[in-house]
């Protein structure tokens, strides 16, 4: 799998300093030149253009490392297929995350003036914020199975129409297994509830509403990882026994 992971990040890393770069400059660009609001628009656009590159790139790593013949011939497991392009994307957006992290205390501290102890965290403990993290991760780890998932379906079609069998298979999975999971579970999260974010002129305010691991929230996420099994499961069997390179 550590080969796999070496050939990804070598392939991809002149693409990702150029992202890093670019990155840099539009949030040093709109610090200094823009107002706030503009800025503050600006900058987690950025952000979030750069995790949708990141994903992107992650996606089509997989695909490269199934249809590659030059991949296929390296001496790994069916799971490191699947490993190594998750592992590739979870580097990157912890990266991503922690250039997020230091940004955020730079423009609080340089640019309004602010210290730490301004910000009111008193609503949100650190464990609303560990979980939160871990809940948004299995949520992009659970889609991004059920994407793989559907790129080894198209893979496994020699017709041109494979692509758009893999498009269809994943919409119906993504539609049926939320039908599933709302027969079955009641009082799921909302994540548009979590949280509230504030900028007033004595400081910043975050508040947090309610533990996100309660109503029901276990065995949903239990139900997914169980469906996450199995769809990886077909996953390896497709790319070694279907997947036409």
């Amino acid at each position: 799998m550590m080969t796999m992971l070496k050939y990804d990040f070598r392939r991809s890393w002149n693409t990702l300093l150029a992202g890093l770069v670019i990155l840099i400059l539009v949030q040093v660009g709109q610090t200094l030149f823009l107002s706030n609001v503009t800025g503050n628009v600006l900058g987690i656009m950025a952000y979030v253009g750069a995790g949708v590159a990141i994903y992107v790139r992650m996606i089509k790593s997989y695909t490269a490392n199934i249809r590659s013949y030059n991949r296929r011939l390296i001496p790994v497991t069916g799971l490191s297929h699947v490993l190594s392009p998750l592992i590739f994307g979870a580097l990157n957006f912890l990266g991503l995350l922690l250039i997020g992290f230091i940004h955020f205390y730079l423009y609080t501290t340089l640019k309004l003036g602010l210290s730490l102890s301004d910000i009111n965290m008193t609503y949100m403990s650190v464990t609303e914020v560990i979980s939160t993290l871990l809940f948004a991760g299995w949520i992009v780890l659970f889609m991004t199975v059920i994407i793989f998932f559907s790129i080894s379906v198209a893979g496994s079609f020699r017709w041109k129409t494979g692509p758009w069998i893999g498009i269809v298979t994943f919409l119906v999975m993504v539609n049926l297994l939320s039908w599933l999971e709302n027969v079955i579970f009641s009082g799921k999260f909302s994540p548009n509830d979590l949280f509230q974010f504030t900028e007033e002129s004595t400081g910043i305010s975050f508040t947090a509403n309610g533990v996100i691991w309660a109503e029901g929230r276990w065995g949903s996420t239990v139900f997914e990882i169980g469906l996450a099994a199995l769809l990886v499961w077909g996953i390896i069997y497709m790319n070694n026994k279907k997947v036409e390179v």
